[in-house]
């Protein structure tokens, strides 16, 4: 079981440290474990509970309150406010939460009612985005490892992959054709996938190719589909290439195709003056270029 520092649960929850000891001494809201050192520290079940706790906190619940509910019962507050799917933070923490149970069922029941009532592109954009990215943030502090990130990636991609393979195409007289893919050693698909099921649903024609494609296979793909405009996301740094270096050599492999290329990494650099290179720099510019 991952074992937590107090700084940890601090960071992950946005709780102080200062303010979690307090209520240990004041309301035994929690017991931490102790090392052989007698340094304090907590476990996932903590963490879980920590996240509920930070939950109710930002929705009017007094500490006081919340000390005299047991963990079950805090669970089950936490679970009415679900019901208010426009609350972005408690969907957020109760993703997480499922998540670092790895509890598939709990999971699928959270995405699922949000998509029933927010529909797919407003689950997407307001409460699976901002889930990502505390994601990623959970795995750099090592909240998190490997298999929970999977866990909930591999659930999202299958939920687009569906939702796209059941999408039917619309008739669109100024369709374009686009290339979809991500370079070599890129893996974080879920923006792309839900590029893909955008391009669809305004249509548009799309050659999706996935992820950590090879350069030569970039090349031959371009040359045989004739795309108007090939899209790529750059969320991870490149062990071989800069970000700069990276970019130029994708469209070395492009032709004359322009290149649409979004993601963390382009907002840290100035891109080049180049006609055939174009940001991405946000949801709603992309979405409305291509008429959404």
């Amino acid at each position: 079981m991952k074992t937590f520092s107090i700084t940890d649960i601090e960071n992950l929850t946005g709780i102080k440290a200062h303010s979690i000891r307090i209520w240990e001494q004041r309301y035994n809201i929690i017991s931490p474990k102790r090392t052989q050192t007698n340094i304090r520290y907590y476990d996932d079940n903590d963490l879980c509970l920590f996240l509920n706790i930070a939950t109710l906190i930002e929705n009017g619940y007094k500490i006081s309150k919340i000390a005299e509910l047991n963990s079950a019962e805090i669970c089950e507050t936490v679970k009415t406010l679900r019901l208010d799917y426009y609350n972005v933070n408690v969907q957020v923490q109760s993703l997480s939460n499922a998540m670092l149970k790895m509890n598939e069922t709990e999971f699928d029941q959270i995405f699922e009612e949000c998509i029933a009532s927010l529909g797919l592109q407003q689950t997407i954009e307001n409460i699976i985005f901002p889930f990502m990215r505390k994601v990623g943030f959970m795995w750099q502090v090592g909240a998190i490892n490997i298999a929970h990130e999977h866990f909930a990636t591999h659930k999202i991609e299958q939920r687009l992959i569906a939702e796209h393979t059941h999408l039917k195409q619309k008739t669109n007289e100024n369709q374009k054709k686009y290339l979809l893919f991500l370079p070599p050693n890129e893996t974080h698909q879920i923006g792309l996938l839900y590029t893909q099921y955008l391009l669809k649903l305004t249509g548009h024609k799309v050659l999706y190719l996935g992820q950590n494609l090879p350069f030569e296979s970039l090349k031959q793909a371009a040359y045989y589909f004739e795309p108007h405009y090939a899209l790529t996301a750059l969320t991870v740094a490149n062990p071989n290439w800069d970000t700069l270096t990276l970019i130029n050599k994708i469209l070395e492999n492009l032709g004359n195709i322009k290149l649409l290329v979004a993601g963390a990494l382009i907002h840290h650099i100035q891109l080049p003056n180049n006609p055939q290179l174009i940001s991405i720099n946000n949801m709603f510019a992309f979405k409305h270029s291509i008429g959404l």
